[in-house]
């Protein structure tokens, strides 16, 4: 009989944290003022405004399950990512079905809390309204943030159907509920024939910076980046960095609620939030990921690479992108 645990070596075994962090429940304010986490992933399992197909409620578990694939070790960028932080799970927004406005004052609270305990929010939708929340939550902690979207799409709709909380608003929301200034929002990777001219139009005369996808082909996603990130973050005092994962070419994330055929290559996408990342975070989301659309995973494990090559171009200051000279490839020469 063994006396001790044996080893598992089977990555899909144990319960199903963020890449098996531990838990630390954000309403137990023993826990939080005894925590020495750096960064918490946050569930937000809603998805009651999406105009088009559901399913994105079950986002956050599917992606903590494709997280179990991953390592702390990042290859690329050739550092191990529990030196640099210290991980939890910070468990799920408490829904109130059918309720967005509800929902995103829970979720604003949460990760309110994981800030005040200097722990940074990542969190993972949940539709793109989750993002209400997240921008409440760091508007709460900082005087001028600026704000990074990633997206297919602007977001930028005042209301849809009469009602303000949709997933085509959080840029909208973030500016009258949040106080973003619109000069300091960037939104990268707009395409296709799914963006209404009212939204082009809010923005422009809002002066939002907007980087279409023709921009990044054309000039190249890392200056297209640079470009981007240096709009939002002149004069600001934080950065949330929020992730559309229906920016990416459907081949790359059918597991979603509008994919984009023809949108940015997986590649691509890493070298942007790696630039972006570089500069500083101070929370971040991935949303729109519906794993029922996309029974291989690959739209669930694309959400988490995503995370990780942030988290570790935050903790570096200096992205390794794939395409853009690694790490990687200095150790393997």
């Amino acid at each position: 009989m063994e006396d001790q645990r044996p080893d598992a070596a089977f990555l899909d075994s144990g319960v199903a944290t963020f890449m098996g962090a531990d838990q630390l429940d954000v309403y137990d304010d023993d826990a939080l003022a005894a925590t020495d986490a750096d960064v918490g992933v946050v569930g937000f399992p809603f998805d009651s405004t999406c105009i088009s197909r559901t399913g994105t409620n079950q986002g956050p578990r599917a992606i903590r399950d494709a997280s179990s694939q991953t390592r702390y070790y990042h290859f690329e960028y050739d550092i191990d990512l529990r030196d640099h932080y210290a991980f939890a799970d910070c468990g799920d927004v408490p829904v109130i079905p059918g309720n967005a406005a509800r929902s995103l004052d829970h979720g604003a609270t949460h990760m309110s809390r994981m800030l005040e305990a200097d722990v940074m929010p990542v969190m993972v939708g949940g539709d793109h309204v989750t993002t209400v929340s997240g921008v409440r939550a760091l508007a709460d902690h900082r005087d001028d943030p600026g704000l990074v979207l990633i997206d297919t799409h602007f977001d930028t709709a005042t209301d849809v159907a009469g009602e303000r909380y949709n997933h085509c608003c959080p840029i909208a929301r973030a500016v009258d509920e949040a106080d973003f200034d619109p000069e300091n929002i960037s939104i990268v990777g707009l395409t296709g024939p799914t963006n209404p001219r009212f939204e082009l139009e809010w923005a422009n005369e809002r002066g939002i910076n907007l980087y279409t996808l023709d921009e990044v082909i054309r000039r190249g996603p890392v200056e297209v980046a640079r470009d981007a990130v240096d709009a939002a973050t002149d004069g600001s005092d934080g950065l949330y960095l929020t992730l559309d994962i229906d920016v990416l070419d459907a081949s790359a994330a059918p597991g979603t609620g509008v994919p984009t055929n023809g949108g940015l290559r997986a590649r691509e996408l890493l070298q942007i939030l790696g630039t972006v990342a570089s500069e500083g975070i101070d929370a971040m989301d991935v949303v729109e990921t519906s794993p029922q659309l996309d029974p291989a995973g690959i739209t669930s494990r694309m959400a988490v690479r995503s995370i990780v090559d942030c988290l570790a171009a935050n903790a570096l200051g200096e992205s390794h992108a794939p395409g853009t000279g690694t790490a990687a490839t200095e150790n393997c020469s």
